[in-house]
């Protein structure tokens, strides 16, 4: 089958919605990392050098943001065509996706300006 269907805007529409949904996971999942190892007394993000929290972070954000890209993408393109019967989806695959990724780069610049390696 391969990429044949998505050249219909009804389809594109479908996947734009399911990605945008996918990419709620992933951030949340980084979030939720981030938020469990955030020190308020110290105001910073801790973790080991010699852990996995980076790898594991860097992954979901990673993943979340190509989601929430796609989403993005798919939800523009069909958005305002005529022959398609789901623009309702699009759109909330376009302002879903374009959220979830901005949200990614908040939560990757909180965690440059926040982390603090420990040995």
């Amino acid at each position: 089958m391969g990429f044949e269907g998505l050249r219909r805007y009804d389809r594109q529409a479908g996947l734009a919605l399911w990605l945008g949904l996918f990419a709620v996971l992933p951030f949340l999942g980084a979030t939720y990392l981030v938020l469990t190892r955030y020190d308020r007394v110290l105001g910073q993000i801790i973790y080991g050098s010699a852990g996995r929290f980076v790898p594991a972070f860097a992954s979901a954000v990673l993943l979340s943001l190509i989601a929430a890209t796609g989403a993005f993408a798919l939800g523009w393109n069909s958005a305002g065509q005529r022959r398609n019967d789901r623009s309702g989806q699009s759109w909330i695959g376009f302002f879903l996706g374009g959220l979830i990724a901005t949200l990614d780069v908040i939560l990757l610049i909180a965690f440059y300006m926040l982390r603090l390696e420990t040995v």
